[in-house]
C-alpha cells in the first residue's frame, strides 16, 4: 500500500526491514517519531509508537513479544512475522471507512468510524464509534481520497476498508485493507446506527443517500467495543468469561456477541449507544482482566 500510495505522498517516511535485522538498524537514520508493525497483521498485534531514540529498543523487544504471543493464535496470512514495516508517525483525528468502487470506477462510501485511544501510545482497536458529528468530520476528505487513489490503483469491482488520519488539510492513509469491509464485525455498527445493510449494497451496486441518513438520524453516540483478552494471558488457562458482569458496564447495549476466545484473543463485540462519548472515555480504560476466571493449576 505505501507503494502504491508512493507518488501521492513523496515525503511521507517508511521502510520495511527483516525482522531479524530490525535490532542493528541504526536509530540516528530513524526520523522519530516513528510507528513500527509487522507488514502483515491484524488487530493492531504488534502495533508501537516510538517517539524517540530512547523509546525504540523498548518497543522492538515489545513487538518481538507481541509476535511470539500470537504465533499458535494466528496463521501468518493474517499476522506476518517476517518483515516489520517503520513509518512515520501520522497525527491527527482517525477514522475508518468502508467502501466500495462499483463497477464504473465510482467510490461509494457504505460507513464512517471514528477511533478513539486512552493516550498517545495506545494502538488498540478496543473503541471505535460513528456519529452524525464524525460523518460530517471526514465523510468529504474520505470521498476525495477514494477518488485519488483511482489514479494510482484503477479499481472496479472492490471492496475495501480504509483507516485514515486528519490533521487539518491534510489526511494520510494508514491501511487500506482490500477485499473486505471492517472485522470482528465492526462494520454491523452501521446496521445499528443508521440500519445500512453494507453487504446489500455492495452485492447490488446501489449506494447510500447520505443526506437523507443525516437528516433522519438522532444526536447519540454508537459505539463498538472489541473485548480481547491480553497478550500476555495464556488462553488454555482460561476457565471462563463472565459476560454478564462485563455487559453490566455498559448503559444501553444494542448487541452482545459473545465469541469463541478458545481460537484467538476476541472475548466479545459490544454494540451499544450513548448520549456523549463520557462513557466510551470511561471504557477505553475498563481492565479485562477481573472477568476472566483462570483454571486452579495442581501441583504434584
Amino acid at each position: 500500500m505505501r507503494n502504491l500510495t508512493k507518488s501521492l505522498y513523496p515525503d511521507f517516511y517508511f521502510q520495511d526491514i527483516d525482522l531479524s535485522m530490525i535490532s542493528d538498524l541504526d536509530k540516528n537514520q530513524i526520523p522519530f517519531p516513528v510507528v513500527i508493525k509487522p507488514n502483515i497483521g491484524y488487530s493492531s498485534v504488534g502495533v508501537h509508537k516510538v517517539k524517540n531514540e530512547q523509546d525504540w529498543d523498548i518497543a522492538v523487544n515489545q513487538l518481538k513479544a507481541d509476535l511470539l504471543h500470537s504465533d499458535g493464535l494466528y496463521d501468518s496470512e493474517v499476522v506476518g512475522s517476517q518483515t516489520v514495516l517503520i513509518e512515520e508517525w501520522i497525527q491527527g483525528e482517525e477514522y475508518a471507512i468502508d467502501g466500495y468502487y462499483n463497477q464504473d470506477g465510482e467510490p461509494v462510501i457504505l460507513n464512517v468510524f471514528k477511533r478513539l485511544f486512552k493516550d498517545d501510545y495506545d494502538t488498540s482497536d478496543r473503541i471505535y464509534y460513528t456519529s452524525k458529528l464524525a460523518i460530517n468530520e471526514i465523510y468529504n476528505d474520505a470521498l476525495k481520497f477514494m477518488k485519488n487513489i483511482l489514479t494510482v490503483l484503477p479499481l472496479r469491482n472492490y471492496p475495501v476498508h480504509l483507516e485514515i488520519r486528519k490533521k487539518g488539510n491534510r489526511v494520510i492513509p494508514i491501511e487500506i485493507n482490500p477485499l473486505r469491509f471492517a472485522g470482528a464485525g465492526t462494520t454491523d455498527l452501521g446496521y445499528h446506527a443508521y440500519g445500512m445493510n453494507m453487504y446489500e449494497h455492495y452485492f447490488s451496486g446501489t449506494k447510500p443517500d447520505w443526506n437523507r441518513i443525516l437528516e433522519e438520524m438522532d444526536d447519540n453516540i454508537y459505539s463498538f467495543f472489541f473485548a480481547e483478552a491480553p497478550l500476555e494471558i495464556n488462553l488454555e488457562d482460561v476457565a471462563r468469561i463472565d459476560h454478564d458482569a462485563l455487559c453490566r458496564e455498559f448503559e444501553h447495549v444494542l448487541e452482545y456477541r459473545q465469541l469463541p476466545f478458545q481460537n484467538d484473543r476476541s472475548m466479545a463485540i459490544i454494540f451499544y449507544r450513548s448520549e456523549d462519548l463520557n462513557e466510551n472515555l470511561q471504557l477505553l480504560h475498563l481492565d479485562l482482566i477481573p472477568y476472566l476466571t483462570i483454571k486452579h493449576l495442581a501441583f504434584i
